[in-house]
């Protein structure tokens, strides 16, 4: 919105720079985007009055004009066909810099005497397309009669324009009246509003004369009827304050509507009444199939939930929006309605995006437009309509406002403002603020709490905060004292959930795995695919039966709609499809299993991570030997994850499950506590999913049973000094022995120095007797203090030795 200084200054003048001004009121919330000068480079031109006009001696299309403007007399040659002894006009003299009236680029050229067919021209009489004030250049732009003559046309003409940004929350200043509130209230200075008509003496019209068939969507609609209108240009004064705002000069009744709706932020509509139906106006909704040509010249079909102005019979504009065609003031016109309403924001908001059809009024009441401006403004605007057609007259006016708006009270406690503030405002310098800015404020008899009146044009108050930023933004942000923040920081607190998450991941992608995403949702088919209606549980590591599974009611895939309580479903469809392409694949997730509650209850979620591989182990493995990936290699990873994660001590034991391979199934604990499962898939199950003639290891690993595992406090790593020294014992048990004991017993005889054991081989075969097995371990020895020797490790291997054939009844294969 723009608003020409000279404009605001009719209303109220804080007699401060125009930059001090836009500052101010940006301080307090309205924002001043820019300054527009006009006339700053109008130098040498000045207020002149035309003597007289003669013909050119030499030319039938020029003129010789005499021209005075106080202490400047001269002859000027002009073509200008407009001119006529006794006007008041801009005269440039030579030195001005004005704008090239033949050039459409806005070329300025230095005014210089010019000899014109035998005669010197010694200036120029100007138009306002030569001093940058619009496009006409047809002919010369004459001033006021009581401009005064000899005055620098920059003191007369010259302006300051602002131009403001209106947030949506700013409806209030959308006008000249608008942001003069402001300024009288920063300033603490008295507001002159402009007089308008007496409505109340206003002769009536008919009942019929407005009807509102909707007054959800048209809460106040007042229409004036004006005889004896004689259409015409407007005059200077209210041609150019519309130019400096901006908006392009019509005619004097359109221009009237315009400058009431900048002055005062209430949007008005002049009808030719001669072309209303019925001379009377129907505020509905559209009917089906209507159709109106709007001012725009474009043909519009219309909604049934379209607010429309009709006559009679059909419609005549669109609500709050623009006007139609059919009722236009023209030339022509000498009686017309004016329409002053209000209109529901979001009717007005969906017309006008549904038609793409944006405008002046439109984007006022798209903010919320009172419904008690509509009085102010049809005053005013009777006012210069009668102003400027003095033979017109008021035959009639209606003003339907079947529930009139009331102001709201707002109570809040005084100490409110201290509060949100941080410094102490007395409450008499609160309640003057806030009677400048239009509310009425009182306190209570002990002065705790203080009960507002909230003007009808301030929607944007509706919480007792609101009055305190009221008050701050007038008292002035700038005034607040600046201080440091003070207090105690909170502790980072890291989420061990997403801690654990994240060194697994790690982990799990150290040890050849790959990240598989996959959804939180299975198809029954998949479920029944890995576990079967015969098997039980749906889970791995949760027990929970299929038809237990919880179940979306529209699922985003058709097909999978059972929340899930495994991993692995989903990341053997994965499997298969990499298989087909790779000798070998390795993948696991980390996601949670969601484990229903009772009826009408969210789901425990369990964090967790699966993995699942198969195909052809890699030649150069770390074992030292190919084949294809089993049971032990997915053990191996399980152990290289856990251990990253934490779990101090593991222990690996023969398990059952439907699903996988009996004899190559184990559970995985730590202190008693079951962390998951692990093993080979049952071929017929790898089968279903699409993958044939080769092993598939799975394991799945309950996170949240990790976590509540892991030691408390900080574990201290240490840095070894000396190299470590490995050494290989092949030792044979009965095939019933758990490698897990024997991993144990190794470790506990070789302490402190052992830390560690690794299985990497098992032989079965007559040469070693039937019913019996070679466990073949590589055992890590490292002394804190020295490099062990030989001698070191012959004292070790005795006690080995010893404990290997007392507990788990082994010996060392030689």
């Amino acid at each position: 919105m723009n608003v020409p200084l000279k404009w605001l200054n009719d209303f109220v003048d804080p007699d401060v720079s125009v930059k001090d001004l836009a500052h101010r009121l940006t301080m307090a919330g309205l924002e001043v985007e820019k300054i527009e000068e006009i006339g700053n480079d109008w130098d040498h031109v000045y207020v002149g009055k035309v003597l007289g006009v003669s013909p050119h001696p030499d030319a039938d299309r020029l003129v010789l004009a005499d021209v005075e403007a106080g202490k400047h007399h001269l002859t000027v040659v002009t073509g200008a066909p407009n001119i006529a002894a006794g006007q008041t006009v801009a005269l440039a003299l030579a030195g001005a810099n004005l704008i090239d009236g033949h050039s459409d680029s806005g070329q300025k050229k230095v005014l210089k005497p010019t000899k014109m067919r035998g005669v010197m021209s010694e200036g120029m009489v100007c138009s306002e397309k030569e001093l940058g004030l619009s496009d006409e250049h047809e002919g010369i732009m004459v001033l006021d009669d009581n401009a005064p003559i000899g005055l620098p046309l920059q003191e007369y003409l010259g302006d300051s324009v602002l131009e403001f940004e209106i947030t949506p929350n700013l409806a209030h200043n959308f006008s000249m009246h608008g942001v003069a509130r402001e300024v009288s209230a920063l300033y603490d200075i008295p507001i002159t509003v402009p007089t308008g008509a007496d409505l109340a003496t206003l002769p009536a019209g008919n009942q019929n004369l407005v009807v509102i068939e909707n007054t959800d969507l048209c809460p106040r609609y007042a229409a004036t009827v004006c005889e004896g209108i004689e259409v015409g240009p407007s005059p200077a004064w209210l041609a150019r304050r519309l130019q400096n705002a901006g908006v392009r000069p019509i005619n004097n009744v359109v221009d009237v509507t315009n400058y009431v709706m900048l002055e005062t932020g209430q949007p008005l509509h002049a009808f030719d009444r001669d072309m209303l139906e019925g001379g009377r106006i129907v505020v509905r909704t559209a009917r089906a199939g209507e159709m109106i040509e709007t001012l725009d010249h474009i043909e519009r079909k219309l909604d049934p939930d379209r607010l429309v102005i009709a006559d009679a019979s059909k419609p005549v504009g669109l609500a709050g929006v623009m006007g139609g065609v059919s009722s236009e003031v023209t030339d022509t016109t000498t009686e017309v309605l004016l329409e002053g309403a209000n209109f529901n924001m979001k009717s007005v908001r969906h017309t006008s995006r549904a038609l793409k059809l944006r405008t002046d009024a439109s984007a006022r009441y798209e903010r919320g437009v009172d419904p008690n401006l509509v009085a102010e403004g049809m005053a005013r605007a009777i006012a210069l309509l009668l102003l400027i057609c003095p033979n017109a007259r008021v035959t009639a006016f209606a003003d339907v406002y079947p529930e009139p708006l009331q102001p709201t009270t707002l109570t809040m406690r005084t100490s409110r403002f201290e509060q949100v503030l941080g410094i102490s405002i007395p409450m008499t310098e609160i309640i003057d603020v806030l009677g400048r800015l239009g509310f009425d404020a009182e306190t209570n008899a002990d002065s705790s709490q203080l009960n507002v009146t909230v003007p009808t044009w301030r929607k944007d108050v509706s919480i007792p905060d609101d009055i305190v930023e009221e008050v701050a933004r007038v008292v002035g942000y700038d005034t607040l004292p600046s201080t440091l923040p003070w207090g105690q920081t909170a502790p980072v607190k890291r989420d061990p959930v997403y801690q654990l998450r994240r060194h697994v991941r790690d982990a799990a992608a150290a040890a050849g795995g790959f990240e598989a995403v996959t959804y939180v949702t299975d198809s029954e088919t998949d479920v029944d695919a890995f576990r079967g209606r015969e098997r039980g549980s749906a889970g791995l590591i949760v027990d929970v039966p299929v038809e237990r599974m919880l179940r979306i009611i529209n699922p985003m895939q058709s097909g999978r709609n059972l929340l899930r309580v495994s991993l692995i479903p989903s990341l053997l469809e994965p499997l298969g499809a990499n298989l087909k392409h790779t000798s070998a694949a390795r993948l696991f997730e980390c996601a949670r299993l969601y484990v229903p509650n009772g009826p009408d209850e969210l789901p425990a979620e369990v964090e967790a991570i699966g993995f699942v591989i198969a195909g052809e182990r890699e030649s150069l493995s770390v074992y030292g030997r190919g084949g294809e990936l089993d049971f032990f290699d997915i053990k191996g990873m399980i152990e290289h994850v856990l251990q990253r994660a934490g779990i101090p001590d593991l222990t690996f034991e023969p398990a059952i499950d439907p699903a996988l391979h009996p004899g190559r199934t184990a559970s995985v604990s730590s202190g008693g506590t079951k962390l998951g499962i692990l093993g080979e898939l049952l071929p017929d199950v790898a089968s279903a999913f699409g993958i044939d003639d080769v092993r598939v290891a799975v394991a799945e690993i309950s996170l949240t049973a990790v976590l509540a595992s892991l030691p408390s406090g900080r574990r201290d790593v240490p840095v070894q000094r000396y190299l470590p020294v490995r050494q290989d014992f092949a030792i044979i048990v009965d095939e019933a022995t758990p490698a897990g004991d024997v991993e144990r017993t190794l470790l506990d005889a070789g302490r402190p120095l052992a830390s560690s054991a690794d299985l990497f081989d098992i032989f079965r075969g007559e040469q070693i007797g039937e019913g019996k097995k070679s466990l073949a371990y590589r055992v890590t020895f490292i002394a804190p203090d020295r490099t062990l020797t030989d001698d070191d490790l012959v004292k070790f291997r005795k006690r080995i030795e010893k404990n290997l054939k007392q507990q788990v009844g082994g010996a060392l294969r030689v």
